[in-house]
């Protein structure tokens, strides 16, 4: 979106001339490569008191734990979080009944190698314990920096660019930065991979997923106000 904006400025009541102004909307894209993985598990178990509820998926989750130790992953991080204890409440036919009590937990693994070590993790994971999860691929952190620095540079470089095709167009010879809006609008939603509830395959001719993440599109943009001023 381009626009030219003219205003009439009065300073202390005498007439020195038209300020003026010409606003732009810089913009930027880039293609991101997602250089990390994240592996989320929901653990879930029932039983009939909550500390035989709780030591179950605690077993659940130290199963998953020590299979990730043992299957040479590298480069990995392994916490667990959102963990909930509830009735295991029984609805039939319009009656309830309680039956001890449900658990669940949320496993989360990120590979920063998403190539041999996310499969050796992805094996481990299913081998322990048998459990659907979600996988996805993401942009790190350090890398988020680096690509909003960029976007925004890019988002300027356009303004101007847009801000001297205009002065040149109209015998503007003289223009100078007025103001500066910018809120960054860059967002790194994670990518799925193909939506398939990954489970445990038994079969003897099993072979290791392909794993290939794909690139995705970012962009900013940012409003600069340059004035100039006309006789």
């Amino acid at each position: 979106m381009k626009k030219l904006l003219l205003t009439a400025l009065l300073v202390g009541g005498v007439f020195l001339g038209y300020a003026q102004q010409i606003l732009v909307e810089g913009k930027s894209e880039l293609k991101a490569l997602p250089d990390e993985a994240v592996l989320l598990l929901t653990l879930t178990e029932t039983a009939m008191t909550t500390s035989d509820v709780t030591n179950a998926l605690n077993k659940k989750s130290k199963a998953v734990s020590d299979a990730l130790k043992k299957s040479g992953a590298k480069d990995y991080t392994f916490t667990a979080d959102n963990y909930y204890v509830n009735v295991n409440r029984i609805y039939t036919k319009g009656t309830s009944k309680d039956s001890g009590y449900v658990a669940s937990q949320q496993l989360r693994v990120v590979v920063t190698d998403t190539g041999d070590h996310l499969v050796k993790a992805m094996e481990a994971v299913q081998q322990a314990v048998d459990l659907s999860f979600q996988l996805q691929f993401r942009v790190s952190e350090d890398k988020r920096k680096g690509y909003e620095t960029e976007l925004l540079k890019l988002a300027l470089e356009d303004a101007k660019r847009q801000a001297q095709v205009i002065a040149e167009t109209m015998g503007i010879t003289e223009f100078r930065v007025h103001q500066v809006d910018y809120t960054s609008g860059t967002t790194f939603p994670p990518v799925l991979y193909r939506a398939e509830a990954m489970m445990m395959k038994m079969a003897d001719d099993r072979v290791g997923p392909t794993l290939q993440a794909e690139e995705q599109t970012i962009s900013d943009n940012v409003r600069v106000t340059f004035r100039f001023e006309t006789p």
